[in-house]
């Protein structure tokens, strides 16, 4: 089967997330989770963890917002814009309007969406369709008509392989570098304590 090219929302259900009226904070009856932009790390899938709990109230509608695994996250504001491939979340969970909620459709990999959106080739598209002066954004509805690339099912299986391991890959050199920083730190306070140690 040929690769056909098709639009993002021939692949994907595209929602914005919903608009806070104020900055969001935990509320004390809370019970609707929030994933914001400093939940999430680039490069990485985002699963859920215990210090991300925020809490608020329902708002109306707040159905059309919700978050599932499996769903993709994409940074719709600011230059720097990528997707994140949902892993876990808490029951119910929603995202703000920084955020288009992606859900991808069964002719696509969601792993494999998720890799093609953080590609170069993406970057110049989304260079081209983002608007604003003040805080730059990618427009939904010309967001939804970019076109991208769908191999079969396999294929989309075996790229979506190959960028989970070079995910794996980037995070064990970042790990690396910060263990080798806390190494020459450590030498370098041993040192400085043994020089004091010897002109005393």
């Amino acid at each position: 089967m040929a690769i056909k090219n098709v639009r993002i929302e021939d692949c994907a259900d595209v929602q914005p997330g919903f608009s806070a009226k104020s900055a969001i904070v935990s509320e004390p009856d809370g019970s609707l989770q929030v994933i914001t932009a400093q939940h999430i790390t680039r490069g990485e899938v985002y699963r859920h963890k215990e210090d991300h709990a925020l809490l608020i109230v329902p708002p109306k509608f707040y159905e059309k917002y919700l978050v599932t695994a499996g769903d993709l996250l994409f940074m719709s504001r600011g230059t720097s814009n990528y997707a994140v491939l949902i892993e876990s979340v808490p029951d119910p969970t929603i995202a703000p309007l920084t955020f288009f909620i992606i859900r991808p459709k069964p002719n696509v990999l969601p792993e494999y969406l998720a890799w093609y959106l953080n590609q170069d080739m993406m970057k110049s598209k989304l260079n081209e369709i983002r608007s604003g002066a003040g805080t730059p954004m990618i427009p939904s509805k010309e967001f939804r008509e970019l076109s991208i690339p769908l191999p079969p099912l396999a294929t989309q299986k075996k790229i979506a392989e190959l960028g989970r391991l070079q995910m794996r890959e980037r995070q064990l050199l970042r790990q690396l570098a910060d263990e080798t920083d806390r190494l020459h730190q450590s030498i370098g306070r041993s040192l400085i304590l043994n020089s004091n140690h010897q002109k005393g």
